[in-house]
């Protein structure tokens, strides 16, 4: 199974997802995707030395989309991706 890394940053909180270049990003899409179990593990460790930038750095399953984008397959991770539900967006901004 395909897995990406993702984490939070420390003083933000935003979710963070790791690139194959071993940079932090915001944006899912540009995730290093890992096909074999040992280079999950390996960016797993690389993770582990970040503890000044990152928290709570885990390994999800994803799939690719047509276009090769990495897409989350729990609803939670795909919740998470999207942003904060903090605050209103969409329909929620309608006033009834």
């Amino acid at each position: 199974m395909r897995k990406i890394l993702t984490a939070n940053y420390l003083l933000s909180g935003k979710a963070i997802y790791l690139t194959s270049e071993k940079k932090w990003i915001e944006n899912l899409a540009n995730a290093a995707v890992f096909d074999s179990q040992e280079d999950a593990d390996n960016a797993l460790t690389f993770a582990e030395t970040q503890i000044n930038k990152l928290q709570s750095a885990y390994l999800i399953d994803v799939v690719l989309t047509s276009d090769g984008t990495p897409m989350p397959i729990s609803n939670q991770e795909l919740i998470r991706a999207a942003g904060p539900t903090n605050y209103f967006h969409g329909k929620q901004t309608e006033k009834n």
